[in-house]
């Protein structure tokens, strides 16, 4: 499974669980994916927090581009200002980190045509 499927997937048990992307501090991966650890915040993020499946959507997008394999997943950090994703090497050490300002997660309503020219 490819990693833009395999966020999809979990933005969908999560919204199924009733979490929220404002609970939400971290997304954790171990065992290539198989195991994930959810941390939750004390304090809620703020209502305009990005949509978790436009977030989850465009690290996915972005992975996906890279060549990115779910095994490499080793954190989703979801802070105040960015969202952070942090990714391993061959042998297993966090090795890359990008940063995603909110202001670039979030989607404004667009008319169809202008969402085909974004792509």
């Amino acid at each position: 499974m490819d990693v833009a499927s395999f966020l999809h997937e979990i933005g969908e048990e999560l919204t199924d669980c009733r979490t929220s992307v404002r609970d939400l501090a971290a997304l954790a991966f171990e065992a290539d994916g198989r195991d994930i650890s959810i941390q939750i915040r004390r304090d809620l993020h703020a209502p305009s927090y990005p949509p978790l499946g436009a977030i989850l959507d465009k690290i996915g997008a972005t992975c996906l581009a890279q060549g990115i394999a779910v095994g490499q997943l080793r954190r989703i950090s979801f802070l105040e200002g960015e969202i952070r994703v942090e990714l391993a090497d061959d042998s297993g050490q966090t090795s890359t980190v990008h940063s995603y300002p909110i202001e670039m997660t979030v989607r404004s309503p667009l008319l169809p045509s202008a969402l085909l020219q974004q792509r």
